[in-house]
């Protein structure tokens, strides 16, 4: 009767061996949907971001009735009052060694101040 009470050394094992895989598995998914979380956010951004430069090298044409030489001059500021830089560390270089605007993945932008079209960013799906 004292043997049915008290649970065994294997038992006890495989117990805590359960309570481990399903501790693994659970935070296996949460990382998981975390990676997709992230790059969700990041093409998001670089859409949104894409389409402010766009808007801003419009702006910059209606006022002064040519494109803008460069992107930094149709933002007319500091890029970070204007893009969506926010606390997030891997956005805090907006600008590249020498001076052009990238994106959320680390590439220039592709301006073309002859005719004012602004490429996508190669991340970026159409």
């Amino acid at each position: 009767m004292e043997r049915l009470k008290s649970a065994s050394h294997q038992a006890r094992a495989l117990e805590w061996a359960l309570v481990l895989l399903f501790v693994l598995v659970l935070s296996w998914v949460v990382l998981n949907r975390y990676g997709e979380l992230k790059a969700t956010t990041l093409h998001t951004i670089a859409r949104y971001e894409h389409q402010l430069l766009q808007t801003r090298v419009q702006i910059y044409r209606i006022r002064h009735g040519s494109w803008p030489p460069t992107l930094r001059d149709a933002l007319g500021g500091d890029p970070r009052e204007v893009l969506m830089a926010g606390p997030n560390p891997e956005r805090q270089r907006l600008v590249n060694e020498d001076g052009r605007l990238i994106d959320p993945f680390g590439v220039p932008y592709r301006y073309h101040p002859d005719n004012g079209r602004l490429e996508r960013p190669e991340g970026l799906s159409p």
